[in-house]
């Protein structure tokens, strides 16, 4: 072990604190906002189709960006990623906190996710750097409990803010925390130097791969919108699936291309990442639509809400670092195809709330699927960083994240417009309790039966974690 190694791995937990911060400060956000969306809907008078925005400028932001960014951590250091991360979510913040109508908050969530973008870029990969192969499970269980925690916080802070002090306040909680995280990066990360400094960033397939991304979720998100008109809309799919045809030519024939599709041809990182969106994709779908349902049918507080959905992060957080320290002893497999297998499992048997259910009916599902994602992520998580080379962790750090936000992107986008379809359909023949039930109902059974596609892939794929470092 090089001199430089030694220094870093007695660094490693102050290294570790980074990057946790950073993505207790992402989590923390998304599930204080996700609570909110029922309170935001009302006071901004839009619908939830429309509402879904708040969440998805910030998502589709950091997926449109966090390759390109990952690819400047590779260029400038772990040390300028941060600051930068910090700088701009801490800005982002004041701004939504200020903001006094809908479509200010919404160009104002775009730079919360630009800055989000530089701290998500980097977390696994500088935890791959801190610590030795034998100790990432671990670590990357840690940070798991660090964003359970995030996820289990938001709710009830959410819930209790959006009923108390008002809204704004849960963005502006950021801000010394941002600060904070800003001083301790500048001063610790100057032992980490560049992955890759000679790296050459790739303008054209940035801009490429944003507009695939942007243009194919809007797509989505509007398809049953009857505001916009069909030409409009198919030609925002056009303009997608040419972008991504166009991104997919620039990367083979560009010597310096936004991920390096050869990444994509070790196995066990392709069967990780597929699994990961899958997964995310079908757990973004409940994450949207419960704080509705808990509000719109059983009534509930936007603090009793939060009390209920705190119950996943609970689980991940109890569950994320046990999981972590397993797998490094006995492999990833079981672990993952376990945690799949509850996590469909709560999909469905979430599918089959109605208006005549419980809270505790609510929990106990809840519990199921929180306890599956944490199964799942963290040795999912391990496998994707030690199954690829150095010098693509920083471009496999990104794609992990990638994974992540694109997954919870899709999910909403998806599910709030399938909602809104079935929703109106189900409104001509039927009272709007039940046809809330209804199209709530349709919604989770379809995400179920896509989340099985993720355990068909995690059954093909091997036990041993493949370090190729």
């Amino acid at each position: 072990m090089s001199a430089d190694n030694t220094l870093i791995h007695s660094q490693k937990y102050s290294f570790l604190l980074v990057s946790s911060l950073s993505a207790f400060m992402g989590t923390l956000d998304a599930s204080i906002v996700n609570v909110s969306l029922p309170t935001l809907s009302r006071i901004f008078a839009v619908s939830i189709q429309d509402i879904a925005w708040v969440v998805l400028a910030y998502t589709l932001t950091i997926s449109a960006t966090l390759l390109f960014v990952g690819r400047i951590s590779a260029k400038r250091g772990f040390r300028y990623t941060y600051k930068m991360g910090f700088g701009l979510f801490t800005l982002g913040s004041l701004l939504c906190g200020l903001s006094t109508d809908f479509e200010t908050l919404v160009l104002s969530r775009v730079l919360h996710g630009i800055g989000a973008s530089f701290l998500m870029a980097s977390g696994p990969a500088l935890i791959t750097r801190a610590f030795p192969a034998n100790e990432r499970g671990k670590a990357l269980g840690i940070m798991g409990t660090v964003v359970g925690v995030g996820l289990m916080s938001g709710p009830p802070i959410g819930g209790l803010i959006v009923s108390t002090i008002g809204w704004q306040w849960m963005f502006l909680l950021n801000i010394p925390i941002g600060i904070f995280g800003y001083i301790h990066a500048s001063r610790l990360l100057k032992l980490m130097k560049p992955d890759a400094p000679d790296t050459r960033l790739n303008y054209l397939g940035g801009v490429l791969q944003a507009g695939a991304v942007v243009f194919l979720l809007l797509f989505l998100n509007r398809l049953n919108s009857t505001d916009w008109p069909q030409l409009v809309l198919y030609s925002i799919l056009i303009l997608g699936l040419s972008s991504l045809a166009l991104f997919i030519w620039r990367e083979l024939k560009s010597e310096h291309p936004l991920i390096g599709l050869k990444i994509f041809a070790y196995r066990e990182f392709t069967i990780a990442i597929s699994a990961m969106m899958i997964s995310f994709i079908c757990t973004a779908s409940g994450m949207v639509l419960i704080p509705f349902y808990l509000e719109e049918l059983l009534l509930f507080s936007p603090t009793q809400v939060g009390l209920v959905i705190m119950t996943i992060p609970i689980c991940m957080a109890v569950v994320a670092p046990v999981a972590g320290r397993i797998s490094d002893k006995i492999g990833y497999k079981l672990l993952t195809i376990s945690g799949l297998v509850m996590m469909s499992a709560g999909i469905f048997w979430i599918s089959t709330l109605d208006q005549n259910s419980t809270r505790l009916d609510v929990v106990i599902r809840l519990i199921v699927m929180g306890i599956g994602g944490g199964m799942f992520q963290v040795p999912n998580s391990s496998v994707m960083m030690a199954s690829v080379p150095r010098h693509f962790t920083a471009v496999a750090s990104s794609l992990l994240a990638v994974s992540r936000t694109l997954g919870l992107a899709g999910g909403v986008a998806v599910a709030t417009a399938a909602f809104a379809y079935r929703q109106t359909i189900y409104s001509s023949i039927m009272g709007e309790a039940d046809a809330f039930a209804e199209a709530f109902s349709w919604v989770m059974i379809g995400f179920g039966i896509f989340s099985l596609l993720a355990i068909v892939i995690a059954i093909i794929r091997k036990n041993k974690l493949v370090n190729v470092d």
